[in-house]
């Protein structure tokens, strides 16, 4: 069971958020339609992931990502602005 957050909406719904899936987000008119509304959209979410991880194309662009980070190849946001910028001095 994952962990939900309620609140209630600017429109009158309820709003009901899942954390540890970012953007899973549902509303409905009352909590319980919210909650019921939140189930169906971790289960779909949940069920699209299984079908992502299980597909090759991913394993193997997984693999390679780590390959690049072990080999220095991946940069942080930071780096590739740095090196923009010493780019345009060079022009």
């Amino acid at each position: 069971m994952r962990k939900v957050i309620l609140y209630p909406g600017e429109d009158g719904y309820w709003v009901v958020e899942c954390p540890s899936l970012p953007g899973c987000i549902s509303q409905g008119k009352t909590k319980a339609e919210a909650t019921a509304n939140i189930r169906e959209a971790i289960e779909g979410y949940e069920a699209t992931l299984e079908d992502i991880e299980a597909n090759p194309e991913f394993v193997k662009m997984m693999a390679r990502t780590k390959a690049y980070i072990r080999a220095g190849r991946v940069y942080s946001q930071k780096q590739v602005e740095t090196r923009l910028r010493r780019n345009k001095k060079l022009r």
